[in-house]
């Protein structure tokens, strides 16, 4: 496994364009490690909070190299679309697991996972075909550990969220909202 990690454009996703990329800035966790960082256009108004969460990750298992990244949440909504038929059964969870792991696989050595023609499908008919595929060729110790790794750039993703809280200082409190000081 490889601690690179690396940015992605949301605007990439199915039925989205590519804007051009940024290089990132440095922030550091709290052992003072150096953090990877979210697309620099996370600074751009409005629009930027896109980018704030966006990364990816690899993961080197058994000769195979599959490139993950973080989860929007239009497509963890359209995992919940995938994995209805399984709740409440004893395949909930492999089926949820199975999901993520299908919808954050970017590509494995070197190639995308198969989806629906025209990237302007609808995202539960993209998140279903990917499901599928999963589910029908991959067998359940490829998709826990794709699952884990999933885990694991979620939390870096929150180390970062958490740095930057810190480097930008805390958010102002407005009279009137939770500030318990008087």
């Amino acid at each position: 496994m490889s601690d690179a990690f690396g940015t992605f454009d949301p605007a990439a996703r199915p039925g989205r364009k590519t804007a051009p990329h940024q290089a990132p800035a440095v922030l550091l966790d709290d052992d003072g490690s150096a953090l990877p960082s979210f697309d620099e256009r996370y600074t751009e108004a409005f629009l930027g909070l896109t980018y704030v969460g966006a990364l990816t990750a690899s993961l080197s298992w058994l000769g195979h190299e599959f490139v993950i990244r973080t989860l929007g949440l239009d497509e963890q909504l359209a995992i919940s679309l995938v994995t209805k038929p399984y709740i409440g059964t004893s395949g909930e969870q492999l089926a949820y697991t199975t999901a993520v792991a299908a919808m954050a696989t970017v590509s494995v050595d070197g190639e995308e996972l198969p989806s629906p023609i025209g990237e302007d499908a609808h995202l539960a008919e993209w998140a279903q075909a990917r499901f599928s595929f999963v589910s029908k060729n991959w067998f359940g110790f490829t998709i826990a550990k794709v699952f884990e790794r999933y885990l694991e750039l979620e939390d870096k993703a929150a180390q970062v969220v958490a740095a930057m809280g810190k480097a930008f200082g805390p958010a102002v409190s407005t009279p009137g909202s939770n500030d318990t000081s008087a």
